[in-house]
């Protein structure tokens, strides 16, 4: 009865172990307010001081007028990443192009693919469902096929240094303005991680030939790579708090292997100087080409801000460089160990 007795109290001893090694990797905090904690938050931006030390990148920008590569990488505890944007403006649109990379050891990680504005349509909403679908009516397409050189600026935005990409058509129509950083920054009111970058979308005096018209904006993801697109109305900002609640995202996962890209944007725009909600027409995904629209309620002056980044890369409490399957992968490593416990304790227990 004793042996028995202590057999269990080893089991018990052993699979208390194994929990806690498995809570000690897969423990998400819950992060509100810019993820500020026990007021340790000098610089008065929100963001805690440690999160900032601990996620700061370096940035390295290569310019030239019609393309721009702007490199983000980080080192520590032996592990490192590194993203690139590459800007560039083309017959077909305005393209940016995520490349990521990670080293662990012998093991490397990759992932690609592209953005690319492409369009505006002017299109009649028949159905009223306030999205361009093949129900409504074309009124008329312009193409983004026509390009000023690109304007690079580096700016002291709130005592952080930002990286900023200015571009827009010949005609002055449509605009983007692209900012990064290799730190947590307040642009406008919006925070910005340093793995991820902010682009200002700007349609402008737009010449709309009826009178009952609306906007949208073409936008092609492509990958070179066999990527996973989903739709998702929950994004990593809004998940560690770093988004008013006034000004929810939705956005589109590119996923491959343990890590994952996104191209979220905010469920409101500003046109001629109101907020108003923007509707999304899905990521439609076929043989020729995977294409979304955003759309826009008639206006003069229409202003959005998309981002686009890498997912899961900041090191926020215990999550530092994991990607997600890596997070199962020590789970499932931890709940083999506990197995291996039992069977080990089984044996002894027998003799």
């Amino acid at each position: 009865m004793k042996t028995e007795q202590k057999f269990k109290q080893k089991l018990v001893f052993g699979s208390l172990i194994a929990i806690l090694v498995i809570s000690s990797f897969m423990y998400q905090p819950v992060i509100a307010d810019g993820g500020e904690d026990d007021g340790n938050d000098k610089d008065n931006d929100g963001i805690d001081d440690h999160v900032e030390d601990d996620n700061e990148r370096q940035v390295q920008v290569d310019y030239s007028e019609n393309e721009v590569q702007i490199e983000s990488s980080i080192e520590r505890d032996g592990m490192e990443n590194q993203f690139q944007i590459k800007v560039k403006t083309e017959s077909d649109g305005l393209k940016f192009k995520l490349e990521f990379s990670a080293e662990n050891g012998s093991v490397e990680s990759e992932l690609e693919f592209e953005v690319r504005f492409s369009q505006i349509v002017e299109f009649r909403d028949v159905d009223a469902d306030g999205i361009f679908t093949n129900a409504d009516q074309v009124v008329q397409t312009l193409l983004l096929n026509d390009f000023k050189d690109i304007l690079y600026t580096v700016e002291n935005i709130n005592n952080v240094t930002v990286h900023k990409l200015f571009v827009e058509t010949t005609d002055n129509v449509f605009s983007a303005a692209l900012y990064v950083s290799g730190e947590f920054a307040n642009i406008s009111g919006v925070i910005v991680t340093p793995t991820e970058v902010k682009v200002d979308v700007g349609i402008h005096n737009f010449n709309y030939t009826e009178l009952d018209t609306q906007l949208a904006l073409k936008v092609k993801l492509e990958s070179e790579k066999s990527v996973d697109y989903e739709n998702s109305d929950n994004t990593q900002d809004e998940e560690y708090g770093y988004v008013d609640d006034h000004n929810d995202e939705q956005q589109v996962e590119v996923s491959l292997n343990d890590y994952s890209g996104f191209f979220s944007w905010i469920e409101t725009a500003i046109v001629d100087g109101v907020e108003v909600p923007v509707k999304v027409t899905p990521l439609e995904m076929n043989s020729e080409e995977n294409s979304m629209y955003l759309n826009y309620p008639r206006g003069t002056e229409i202003i959005h801000d998309p981002k686009i980044g890498v997912a899961n890369l900041l090191a926020i409490g215990n999550t530092s460089f994991l990607g997600i399957n890596n997070l199962a992968l020590i789970a499932a490593t931890s709940i083999l160990t506990l197995a291996g416990l039992v069977l080990v304790f089984r044996k002894r227990f027998k003799r």
